[in-house]
């Protein structure tokens, strides 16, 4: 993770930008949360949570001072797009735009299942982080698995022509306050519940897609049903598959032991 507001883009196997974000960029985003009387965002999102808001990104601030660049940086990071609009100048440079944009109250035993998001890139920032990884991995049903899990953060992708099911886990603690990924829209991830605390959790997402003038720009947005049925069914596609492959490897390792 960087420890400075620098922003570093992760190419290959993990392709994602952690950072983390300015005194200055939590503070508008605190402000952002605090506003009251906001739209109700739970029956449009993938998590087992207690309450979603949309939330105003305010004169644009937050994707202008900050998302912009990052967007820029993986779009252009590709060197399909980087030939196509900076050498062959086939098109005129792309404008993007965040259209929806959330906050997440988390209370513990709760969760968000595995799901990816719609448009071309989103992100995740962890606002308030009430449980240390340490102590959750710890308890009982989770210090005695192979893989202690509670309260992580998880991102799952395939290999490129493998059936290789990769997996990036991010143990969440205080220390992670003020964090930011932000990574393609297609990448599938979860986050698992965490236990022993009152308090929330509380996360801002959203997402990023191309500026179509003709769509009222949004601030949250009821969102298109096609879209989101389309990513629902994609998602479990990507669970039935997984499964497949677990299948797969288990009955070779019971064939071996006969």
């Amino acid at each position: 993770m960087e420890k400075s507001n620098q922003k570093k883009v992760q190419y290959m196997k993990e392709p994602w930008i952690d950072t983390k974000l300015s005194q200055e960029e939590m503070t508008f985003l605190n402000h952002a949360i605090s506003k009251e009387n906001k739209e109700n965002w739970n029956h449009d999102l993938a998590g087992n949570i207690s309450k979603s808001e949309l939330i105003e990104d305010k004169d644009n601030w937050f994707y202008e001072t900050t998302l912009k660049k990052l967007t820029e940086r993986l779009f252009y990071g590709g060197w399909d797009n980087y030939y196509k609009y900076h050498i062959e100048k086939e098109e005129p440079l792309p404008e993007f735009g965040m259209n929806r944009f959330w906050v997440n109250y988390m209370k513990q035993h709760e969760f968000n299942p595995l799901h990816s998001h719609g448009g071309l890139y989103s992100f995740v920032v962890f606002m308030k982080i009430p449980t240390h990884w340490k102590e959750q991995h710890a308890l009982s049903f989770s210090a005695n698995s192979a893989m202690p899990l509670a309260s992580n953060f998880v991102f799952m992708w395939s290999e490129k022509g493998t059936d290789i099911i990769s997996n990036y886990n991010l143990p969440l603690s205080p220390e992670d306050e003020g964090r930011m990924l932000f990574f393609p829209a297609w990448l599938v991830h979860q986050v698992y519940p965490f236990y022993g605390t009152e308090e929330e959790r509380i996360t801002i997402s959203g997402n990023i897609d191309f500026y179509d003038p003709n769509r009222p720009k949004m601030q949250g947005g009821s969102g298109d049903v096609y879209e989101q049925k389309e990513n629902m069914l994609e998602m479990m596609e990507i669970g039935v598959e997984s499964v497949k492959k677990e299948l797969k490897e288990m009955k070779k390792a019971r064939e071996k032991e006969e």
